[in-house]
């Protein structure tokens, strides 16, 4: 069975699935209540602890209450028939903005490959009302990864400025073609904000096969721009996305360049132009039932045993230039993949409780999840959805729908989940909310709010 990643992956395009920080840390706990044990989850993945603190712990009680009011109550309770106002009137606590379609590149291996330059964009001026409204709810962070690049958006940087004036904490997910872009706002990033570049080859000649920049730019003319927004604030941190892709592998029923072989040359070229590190992250595919992103490995084919092989000697040797200033990392969906416990993280509770703190809004529309991003059985509502008070009240009727309806043990039943082990814990609330009384906030000097 092929298996797929939430986030980032994230969130989309070649390495949005993975949500969506750089750094690393301990593991998280047994789940409480049938989900896997998430031995292979690092700090910033434990989403329970980041629902626990300070700021967003009210989020959280109040979901856990409505929704264990909404199970014991009558049938007038229900989200079809109760009105918005019983809903808990809260953003989303992060979201990715895709904050355009527009794409300079034409990546082999892109899985939004049909929604790019469609036309189909946001309105700025009602895109900034959303994101006040928004923070004014309860949003804290914001993953601008794009349905195409987000550089490329006429303002963006007055969008990434005005994120920052309302207190957000951003990231940015780039193809690296428009450094210029992020050096015009490298001064308002601070220590909890990051830049991911996507460039998944440690050659040009293969960044130039897989990626197919419309516009002349090599390799290394990206990665000369990393060393002066560093010189411009050192404060955030840089990193270099490494999709890896082998002999085989397909999308958009073509086949994919491969870069199985530029492991290690990717984290020399990484470390060597100063990134703070690299990241590994196995290759995405849709599925063709429900169009959910997969990795397009059967773990039952002698071919996966190969892959994983070569993948695992390559990355231990990457992982020699490892130190104090420069970091190898190896994604979650990496690691359950090579130790098969990915169907650990298939067994979903049927409901996703993550959708009412995690959301994608894009010119297309408003989701619930990365994975299912203009995909119809996760919309929760047009790119306005957040613009005024009178389209909140309709977003939150329709998220409450969607939250009652969308089975995840169904539709989710293939996605290897980053937040599995959240939506136990969620769920075992919901089923005991006596146990909300012995919840502490978790306060961290460095609170991080990406989910």
């Amino acid at each position: 069975m092929s298996q797929p990643v939430p986030a980032e992956t994230p969130s989309a395009r070649s390495d949005c699935e993975e949500s969506r920080h750089p750094a690393g840390g301990s593991a998280t706990p047994e789940s409480p209540t049938g989900g896997a044990k998430h031995v292979e989850l690092s700090r910033i993945h434990d989403f329970a602890s980041k629902l626990c603190s300070p700021q967003v712990l009210e989020q959280l009680k109040a979901y856990v209450r409505w929704q264990a009011a909404m199970r014991g109550g009558a049938a007038a309770d229900r989200p079809e028939s109760a009105p918005a106002a019983r809903v808990p009137d809260f953003a989303p606590v992060s979201i990715n903005l895709d904050i355009t379609t527009s794409c300079n590149y034409a990546c082999d291996h892109c899985v939004d490959m049909k929604i790019l330059n469609t036309g189909i964009r946001h309105e700025h001026e009602t895109l900034l009302e959303s994101l006040r409204r928004m923070s004014e709810k309860g949003l804290r962070s914001v993953i601008v990864i794009g349905g195409g690049e987000p550089t490329v958006y006429p303002k963006f940087s007055d969008a990434i400025r005005f994120m920052k004036s309302l207190g957000l904490q951003v990231a940015v997910v780039t193809n690296g073609s428009g450094m210029r872009k992020i050096a015009e706002v490298a001064d308002c990033l601070d220590e909890q904000d990051w830049v991911r570049l996507s460039l998944d080859s440690g050659s040009d000649e293969v960044f130039q096969a897989m990626h197919k920049p419309k516009k002349r730019i090599t390799l290394d003319e990206i990665c000369e721009g990393v060393a002066a927004v560093k010189e411009l604030s050192p404060r955030f941190k840089v990193g270099y996305s490494f999709l890896i892709t082998w002999k085989g592998a397909t999308i958009n029923d073509t086949k994919i360049v491969a870069n199985i072989h530029e492991i290690v040359q990717g984290a020399e070229r990484a470390k060597r132009y100063g990134f703070d590190y690299i990241s590994f992250k196995p290759f995405l595919t849709r599925a063709e039932r429900n169009h959910a992103e997969i990795v397009d490995l059967r773990d039952t084919d002698r071919h996966f045993d190969d892959v994983i092989s070569t993948i695992r000697a390559r990355v231990d040797e990457a992982k020699k230039l490892d130190d104090e200033r420069f970091k190898v990392y190896e994604s979650t969906n990496l690691k359950v993949l090579e130790n098969r416990s990915y169907r650990n993280y298939t067994q979903q509770p049927a409901t996703c409780h993550m959708q009412f703190f995690r959301q994608v809004l894009s010119p297309l529309g408003t989701y619930n999840c990365p994975v299912y991003r203009n995909q119809p059985h996760g919309r929760i509502g047009d790119k306005d959805a957040y613009a005024s008070e009178e389209r909140s009240l309709e977003t939150r009727s329709s998220l409450a729908r969607l939250i009652d309806t969308f089975d995840a043990s169904r539709e989710c039943s293939e996605v290897t989940c980053l937040y599995n082990h959240v939506n136990w814990w969620i769920e075992d609330l919901i089923r005991s909310p006596e146990k909300l009384d012995a919840i502490a906030a978790v306060d961290r000097e460095d609170p991080d709010y990406f989910l």
